[in-house]
């Protein structure tokens, strides 16, 4: 797992892997790729696959016997060995009775693939035996 911090002035974010909107100052909307996004300001989740839907119930299991509550801290170490995942972590600013700003985190597989994008590969490789 890698992680991107970002300070941007605006509320758009798109996904890397498949191109689709994900953030807007409107929607939160997840692609494909999306492995989770969670909004500090709520510290929740607002989107979760069930690969990480797993790792964060164990998470939660573990802080519950131990007693500790840095609940997002502790999903970032458990996923930390993930391969071809990058989390976004977008922090925006503007003002609201003073200055507010506001983080959100977004998990996305930079694996994943489409079942279009696993046709063509199959597609191309039934090309190579015509040779």
């Amino acid at each position: 797992m890698k992680q991107i911090d970002l300070d941007l002035d605006h509320f758009y974010f798109y996904c890397p892997v498949t191109g689709e909107q994900i953030i807007s100052s409107e929607l939160c909307t997840p692609s494909p790729a999306t492995a989770f996004i969670y909004l500090d300001e709520i510290g929740d989740f607002v989107e979760i696959s069930d690969e990480f839907t797993e790792i964060n119930e164990k998470v939660i299991e573990k802080e519950n016997e131990e007693e500790e509550f840095f609940h997002f801290e502790s999903f970032m170490k458990a996923i930390k060995k993930i391969k071809n995942l990058i989390v976004f972590s977008i922090t925006t600013r503007g003002m609201a009775c003073g200055p507010a700003s506001s983080t959100v985190h977004i998990g996305i597989d930079m694996n994943y693939c489409t079942d279009e994008d696993e046709d063509s590969e199959n597609d191309e490789d039934e090309g190579d035996d015509e040779d």
